[in-house]
């Protein structure tokens, strides 16, 4: 049979099967040992098959997936890929329910050689599978059309509202609009709600489609969907890369991602064939990105992230809109999120047993003495959670001078976080990404240190001394954020050089021309230039 193998083409399997209602019997009085973890595949899977009583062993290669795991009022454990090692092949049938099947029956291989022989070895093709099987056979011969096509954001399974039209393809579609690049190409998002963005109707040669028509019972809005999916030129994303998992090898997949930072990945999934390219903002984070997701380095573009490009074209009338009062100095604190909310629990490092949620600040009466502090300054701190962070872990209210802004706020009134940043006076972050980004304003920056130790043994950092490549003041103490506080208050800036030098590595460019050169870099950008571009 025919499978695809993840990298553009096909290649005949003789012993991957794929799971059908006509062979499921061939599974009768064996075990059953699945390959990743995933609960909606497995959900799925058992509804279709009934198959939850087999079920003996649970394998995936993410650590932060294994153990054990209730499934259906079953106690299972989930093992590492190495545990497959111990497994009885004679007694034991595999079934891989995963989007990247063909890439995991080779990892299986890899790791069983000749004992894979005495095995039976099965995928588990979803409902989205299915139907993207059947379109990509339709599909096949038809000629390439001039699309780009943008998404952003986690999976469909892990949506939060805002992140599916944000975020570096955010920025690249609104570059793309600006220069009347929807006159070369059609310009289409997949989004949750495309009702949502009805503003975009009246711009020529632009489509929002929905994510979720992958798997709708109308056949007209899967069509649509998989009319862009297989024949879209370009396929831009940030974060959620599954969706075009089986694209043929004459369409070109961006992984634009969200983020040059300090954290490291959580777990390692080779990404060579996974897309084509991904951007990133130097040659240091070149090296770092195609080590940490598997890449060779002629698939990196040195090229800054696109949503860089906000930070320099801030708009003033965005305080206003969130309704904070006017200053003379704003601090923007972005933590990082040691929890999340529910249905993303998988990305949990911790949660703090801070009074406020806040590290540091982390009593009500030390709130208390950094607001005082604040308005005697006139400086205002707006406390800016991440869209994964649990709303509810964190408590700031009733403080004059302190704001807590969530991602709903900034949604609804259409504000992406790097355009209301380009308004901060100092930024105080942890290990976020948006701390590299902010460096090219050349602004006073700090950094809260308390849990650094734990933080590496919980996520771990890309830099083997950390502290080393922290650009900015580092904050300890209570007392640590009121002097960093004092010190903007009173102008002096005295992290300035190391900031600089440090920027200097971690940047290749310091200007507003990353989406420029994202297009240059991949060919896009037509011959000359287009006059009246359409206003947006």
């Amino acid at each position: 049979m025919c499978g695809y193998n993840g990298y553009g083409c096909q290649e005949d399997l003789t012993v991957l099967r794929k799971l059908t209602r006509e062979n499921v019997g061939t599974l009768s009085g064996k075990k059953l040992c699945i390959f990743e973890k995933s609960i909606q595949y497995l959900e799925e899977l058992c509804a279709r098959f009934h198959l939850e009583d087999r079920i003996a062993y649970l394998v995936d290669l993410n650590e932060r997936s294994q153990g054990r795991f209730v499934f259906r009022g079953r106690m299972l454990q989930v093992y590492g890929i190495s545990d497959l090692q111990q497994i009885d092949m004679f007694q034991t049938n595999i079934l891989i329910t995963s989007d990247y099947h063909v890439e995991a029956y080779r990892r299986i291989l890899a790791v069983l050689g000749e004992k894979a022989s005495h095995m039976d070895i099965y995928y588990f093709a979803s409902q989205e599978t299915e139907y993207e099987e059947a379109y990509r056979l339709h599909y096949e011969k038809c000629p390439l059309k001039e699309i780009l096509l943008f998404r952003s954001g986690p999976h469909a399974s892990s949506y939060v509202k805002g992140m599916d039209f944000a975020d570096n393809a955010r920025a690249l579609f609104e570059y793309a609009l600006r220069i009347g690049l929807n006159r070369h190409y059609e310009l289409v998002w997949f989004v949750k709600n495309p009702a949502e963005f009805k503003s975009y109707e009246a711009i020529g040669n632009v489509r929002f489609l929905s994510f979720d028509w992958s798997v709708s019972a109308n056949p007209k809005e899967r069509d649509a969907y998989y009319q862009v999916l297989c024949l879209a030129k370009y396929i831009f994303f940030t974060d959620a890369y599954g969706f075009a998992r089986n694209c043929r090898s004459d369409q070109t997949r961006i992984q634009l991602w969200h983020g040059c930072g300090f954290k490291t990945r959580v777990n390692f999934v080779r990404c060579e064939g996974r897309y084509e390219y991904t951007t990133v903002i130097s040659d240091l984070y070149a090296e770092i990105h195609a080590d940490i997701y598997g890449l060779r380095k002629d698939q990196v573009l040195v090229t800054g992230y696109a949503k860089q490009d906000w930070l320099f074209h801030p708009c003033s009338p965005d305080m206003e809109r969130l309704h904070i009062p006017a200053a003379r100095k704003y601090i923007f604190w972005l933590p990082t999120f040691r929890s999340t909310g529910e249905g993303m629990e998988q990305l949990n490092e911790y949660r703090t047993s801070a009074e406020t949620g806040l590290p540091v600040v982390d009593t009500k009466d030390r709130l208390g003495q950094l607001n005082t502090l604040l308005r005697e300054n006139n400086v205002t701190l707006i406390v800016k959670l991440h869209p994964f962070q649990d709303r509810d872990t964190v408590h700031c209210e009733n403080c004059s001078n302190i704001y807590l802004i969530e991602n709903e706020e900034l949604v609804a009134q259409d504000i992406p976080i790097n355009r209301l940043l380009g308004q901060a006076d100092a930024l105080i972050s942890d290990y976020s990404s948006a701390a590299v980004d902010f460096m090219l304003l050349d602004r006073p920056i700090a950094f809260m240190l308390e849990d650094v130790e734990e933080y590496r043994k919980s996520r771990g950092f890309v830099f083997e001394n950390i502290r080393e490549w922290l650009p900015g003041k580092e904050i300890f103490t209570f007392e640590d954020v009121c002097a960093f506080v004092e010190e903007l208050s009173m102008g002096r800036d005295t992290t300035a050089g190391r900031r600089r030098a440090l920027r200097d590595r971690m940047h290749k460019y310091c200007d507003d021309k990353n989406c420029q050169r994202i297009f240059e870099r991949l060919g896009i950008l037509p011959d000359s230039p287009i006059a009246n571009p359409p206003k947006i």
